[in-house]
């Protein structure tokens, strides 16, 4: 967790996570280090966030707090970053976020929503799928919530991480939600990156549900989904790693919304590769665009009606040794910087021959259901 800002840079869509890592890497090159703890996250961080397509108006951010609070392993730590050299040993000074949170946000309403375009969009989609065009697309739609109050990002994380413990929660320059997807983890030499593709929804019942994962296990079209999101990351990761493990087949992971079927890919990196250097070329994997990716990307512009922004796009950190976690932008909305009593929710769908409008439809009510709720929840 991180707060305040010693310095930034804003980079535009095309070519945003190399702007930004050579940004970051002449930044950190020049810093005067003192970590004791030396644990993956010590040490001066950048936290970024970066768009889904380069043609976007959004761009990426990448921030270097002021201060950097961390607890692994069973320690804890606080890193101060400064401009100027630190002439006192750790801060003991008390440090509180710059203004309290405010109480409540009341009236949180969502417009009426309306599947047919929808519907006619994932139609077109299989139309493009059977006639060989590509062979999967993910497509995604926004709802919009309108509060009568500016919604604090803190109000909102409690619950997301109470509610979904075993996702990355977030919050980058107005981006803020809960995502089970890791694109790439890099810790030294070690890389890891967790699939996700095919979906169902839990019923609430513990039995059904067990069935229900044994079914999703069983579905012929979420494991095509699913494959092609995994072939999409080792196709990637090989250039880069000297051995890399994938499981033979996938497991089911269970969260309070949605189940997925999941793959942890894991291998030994090359010496000296930046976390950021394997996003780059991991973005965007089949998880969040399809494939083959130039064609599928070219579809989701004909048949999407808005820009994604930096929804599912990479988030996460870096550290000065191009260490860092990234994940994917999933389950997450983002705050207007013009209105902020306004927020905009994302989520999306992989498309494949055997979609079924309806069906894409019910998964993705599911999957805007973390941040609606934690909307909802305030008192």
């Amino acid at each position: 967790m991180a707060w305040g800002e010693v310095t930034r840079t804003d980079v535009a869509s095309a070519g945003a996570i190399s702007a930004a890592r050579t940004w970051w890497e002449e930044l950190s090159a020049d810093a005067d280090i003192y970590d004791e703890v030396e644990l993956p996250g010590t040490g001066p961080l950048a936290f970024g966030s970066f768009p889904f397509s380069s043609t976007s108006d959004a761009g990426g951010v990448m921030i270097v707090p002021r201060f950097i609070l961390g607890v692994r392993e069973g320690t804890a730590w606080l890193t101060e970053v400064s401009r100027t050299p630190l002439t006192h040993g750790p801060t003991t000074e008390e440090i509180a976020p710059e203004s309290p949170p405010p109480t409540r946000w009341s009236d949180v309403t969502f417009p009426p929503v309306n599947s047919t375009n929808w519907n006619a969009a994932v139609e077109k989609a299989v139309g493009h799928i059977t006639s060989g065009d590509v062979h999967k697309v993910v497509l995604s739609r926004s709802v919009e919530a309108h509060a009568s109050h500016p919604i604090d990002p803190r109000l909102l994380l409690e619950p997301l991480t109470r509610e979904y413990p075993t996702c990355w929660s977030f919050h980058i320059d107005g981006m803020v939600g809960a995502t089970p997807e890791l694109l790439v983890r890099v810790d030294k030499n070690l890389v890891i990156s967790r699939v996700l593709a095919g979906t169902i929804r839990p019923t609430g019942d513990e039995e059904a549900d067990l069935a229900h994962a044994a079914k999703l296990a069983r579905s012929s079209k979420d494991r095509e989904e699913h494959e092609y999101a995994v072939r999409s990351i080792t196709d990637v990761l090989h250039r880069y790693c000297s051995s890399f493990n994938v499981p033979e087949a996938p497991s089911v992971i269970h969260l309070k919304n949605v189940m997925h079927l999941a793959s942890d890919v894991t291998g030994v990196l090359d010496e000296g590769t930046s976390s950021l250097e394997v996003v780059e070329a991991l973005h965007p994997s089949a998880a969040v665009c399809g494939t083959p990716t130039e064609q599928a990307a070219a579809l989701i512009d004909n048949l999407e009606e808005f820009d994604r922004g930096r929804y599912s796009g990479p988030v996460g950190w870096v550290d000065a040794h191009g260490d860092g976690e990234w994940a994917i932008a999933l389950r997450c909305g983002h705050i207007s910087s013009s209105d902020p009593r306004v927020m905009t929710l994302y989520a999306g769908c992989g498309v494949v021959a055997a979609s079924n409008p309806e069906a894409e439809w019910i998964e993705s009510e599911a999957k805007l259901e973390p941040l609606r709720s934690a909307l909802k929840q305030q008192p």
